[in-house]
């Protein structure tokens, strides 16, 4: 019973297309979405040393 976390960077459309529609609107419809924005951390330009 504990919290599921699931990430995509895919919208919707392509979430269907790749996992089909059955799972896809499994999904949207036990979940709640959350957007984030802002800037990639991952792409982020670190100092050399």
């Amino acid at each position: 019973m504990l919290p599921t976390l699931i990430t995509t960077n895919l919208p919707m459309e392509q979430l269907r297309a790749t996992l089909g529609d059955r799972v896809a609107s499994r999904l949207a419809e036990m979940t709640d979405r959350v957007i984030l924005e802002g800037p990639d951390r991952r792409r982020r330009i670190t100092p050399v040393a």
